[in-house]
Formats: structure tokens, C-alpha cells, sequence
């Protein structure tokens, strides 16, 4: 390609043990994109969880230093929110492989030549994967992991740093009365803050009952006081749906849980493969959708909905230029209030300029 390569740097390696497969980026040019690809093939017709909870972790580490964390899930999350992207097509039929892509960009979009990964700037960089097949799919009996690099070859490119994600902090609220005080670093600016949580059959509206952002304890708030209602308002109304593909089999005439991105807002057009049909007995939220068949079939089913895997982000300014995100290197306190609307677990990501 000239300007560009794709470099793998681990081989498609069986996976089938669960493990954590560290990997030395032994690369000089400077990384776009990394892309994890982690493939698994059903051992049956039931699904058992979405595919990416299969990948419990990325991180890219430095020695100490976590220059990169975060959840199969959650990488699939910023995925749509970067681009609209979402997998190709989910496989839940029985001996049938299923292919996932996790994409972790280091820039604005593929090839920014502002914003990607400098392995020189660092000693000793690796990418740590922390997989287990059974996480994920219809029991799946086999898998493999490949990663690969979109990485400037030819092109001489000078960025300036690269975009930092991380699982920042967790927690679990004990009550609805309860308020979750989370300080912010101010060591890089933020280009967006998710907040992620998720719960079967519940609205996200309905899992946060107030949300706000203050500095110096209070005297200014970037973010005034918000429901959750209003925060799946604007991300709905900024980013539309997310659309994803199942392809699955009914066995016997009876109801089907499938395991879904979306969490919101829910809509299945199901196409059965013959004469049978197929229907929603009931909505459903919270990352899951019934289904009911009138005889055996296979089908394939395109779900739209909103909330990729119960997360929501929070944009700090223009996402397009990185001097216009939240500086928080010239703050002083910086704290989130999360108050849950019940016992609930939460999770907050950064999405961070770490400028070398």
C-alpha cells in the first residue's frame, strides 16, 4: 500500500484455554489502529451471552504504566460512538464460527496523522488480551486470537500523542439514596467521559436518577444537574441507532434469548429461513430480546436500538479538534456525582489526549 501496512503481530494462535496472551509491540512505525481478532465456533443452538463479553480486557501496558484498558464491550461501545461501526453479523447456530473484530484506535479516526501510537516513545510496549470462550456465543468449544496493526509505512507522520481510553472507575450503589462522588485526574485533557451501566429488564433512564460535573468543589459546573432521561435524549438525538446483525436456530418450538449490543429502544425485524414465523412476545431492555418461533427455523434477525452495551458518552467539546477538549490540566478538584436510582454497578471511562 506504500503510504500504509498492516503489520500482524500475533499470528492466529489457538485460544480455546482461557488466559491473559501478552504480546511484545515490536513495531518502529508509528500505530493507527490495532485490531484483536478473537474467532469462536458454537457448540450449540442456545445463546449463552453477547460475543464480546468473551474478552474481558484489553490493556497496552508499559511496564507499569496502562496505556490503554478496557472491556470487549466497552471497545465495541466506542466503536459505534467513533465511527457507527458495529459487528458485521453475531452467529449463534451450533458447529458455526463467529467472527469479532475489537478495533483500539489511537487516533480520531484510521490514519490521523495527529494522533496515533509511538512504540518509540516507550521501553517495553504491550498489548495484553484476557479472553475466555465460554464468556461469549452458543457454549463455544474452540477459538483463535489474531492482532494486527494498520501502521504508516512509508508516510512520514510526527503526532503529537495519541488518545488514551481506560476504565477509569467502578462501582456499586447501595441504594437510590445513595450519592457516588468520583474524582476526575487532571493529568490529560478529556476528550469524552462514558458512563457505563446495564441491567436486564430495566431502562438506562431508570439506573441514574441525577448526574453532574463540578470544579473546585462546586463554584463551577460544566455540567449542570441532568437525569438520565436527559443524558439518552441527546445521545440519541446526536448519534441515531445501532443496527446489528444475529444469525441463530431454534431447535424446538420454543422461546430464545439472544444477547444484544443495543439496550434501548429495542426493534427486531426477524426473517425466519422457510415458512415458520417468528415474534417478540414482550419489549425488552437491558442488552437481551425474547423470541418465540412457530416451529423449528433458522433466522437471521436486524436489531435497532440505542445504548451500545448500557454506555452512554458525555462529548467535552468538539471531538473532531483536539484543542477544543476539556483541559483539565489547568483545573483544580474535578468531581462527577453519580446518584443510581437503585443498586446498581456502574462503570466510568475515560477517553483521554496523552501527548507524548
Amino acid at each position: 500500500m506504500g503510504n500504509y501496512r498492516k503489520a500482524i503481530i500475533y499470528k492466529e494462535t489457538d485460544a480455546t484455554t482461557a488466559k491473559t496472551e501478552t504480546v511484545d509491540i515490536d513495531l518502529s512505525e508509528k500505530i493507527s489502529r490495532l485490531q484483536i481478532q478473537f474467532h469462536s465456533t458454537n457448540n450449540g443452538h442456545t445463546p449463552t451471552a453477547v460475543h464480546a463479553a468473551a474478552v474481558s480486557k484489553v490493556e497496552i501496558v508499559d511496564g507499569s504504566d496502562v496505556l490503554y484498558s478496557l472491556s470487549g464491550k466497552q471497545i465495541e461501545a466506542l466503536m459505534f460512538y467513533n465511527g457507527k461501526k458495529t459487528p458485521y453479523e453475531r452467529e449463534f447456530r451450533n458447529d458455526v464460527e463467529n467472527y469479532m473484530v475489537l478495533d483500539v484506535p489511537f487516533g480520531r479516526r484510521l490514519w490521523d496523522t495527529v494522533l496515533a501510537l509511538d512504540p518509540a516513545k516507550y521501553r517495553n510496549p504491550q498489548i495484553k488480551v484476557t479472553h475466555n470462550k465460554a464468556n461469549g456465543g452458543s457454549a463455544p468449544d474452540a477459538a483463535t486470537l489474531q492482532i494486527c496493526a494498520d501502521v504508516f509505512d512509508e508516510k512520514p507522520v510526527s503526532p503529537i500523542g495519541y488518545l488514551m481510553a481506560k476504565e477509569f472507575y467502578s462501582f456499586t450503589s447501595a441504594s437510590s439514596a445513595a450519592n457516588e462522588y468520583v474524582d476526575l485526574p487532571n493529568d490529560y485533557p478529556i476528550r469524552r467521559i462514558l458512563l457505563q451501566t446495564i441491567k436486564s429488564g430495566y431502562w438506562w433512564e431508570n439506573l441514574l436518577s441525577e448526574f453532574e460535573l463540578s470544579e473546585e468543589e462546586g463554584k463551577r459546573k460544566p455540567i449542570e444537574l441532568t437525569t438520565g432521561g436527559e443524558l439518552v435524549e441527546l445521545v440519541m438525538d446526536k448519534y441515531g441507532p445501532v443496527e446489528e446483525l444475529y444469525v441463530g436456530t431454534f431447535p424446538a418450538v420454543a422461546q430464545q434469548t439472544i444477547y444484544t449490543m443495543v439496550s434501548e429502544s429495542v426493534y427486531a425485524l426477524i426473517s425466519p429461513i422457510g415458512s415458520a414465523t417468528v415474534y417478540t412476545d414482550a419489549e425488552s431492555v437491558g442488552g437481551s430480546q425474547t423470541l418465540t418461533p412457530s416451529a423449528v427455523t433458522a433466522y437471521r434477525t436486524l436489531l435497532k436500538g440505542f445504548i451500545p452495551h448500557g454506555v452512554v458518552p458525555l462529548d467535552m467539546g468538539d471531538l473532531e479538534d483536539h484543542n477544543d477538549w476539556y483541559d483539565v490540566t489547568r483545573k483544580g478538584k474535578i468531581k462527577l456525582r453519580l446518584k443510581a436510582a437503585g443498586s446498581v454497578a456502574f462503570n466510568v471511562v475515560l477517553e483521554q489526549l496523552r501527548k507524548y
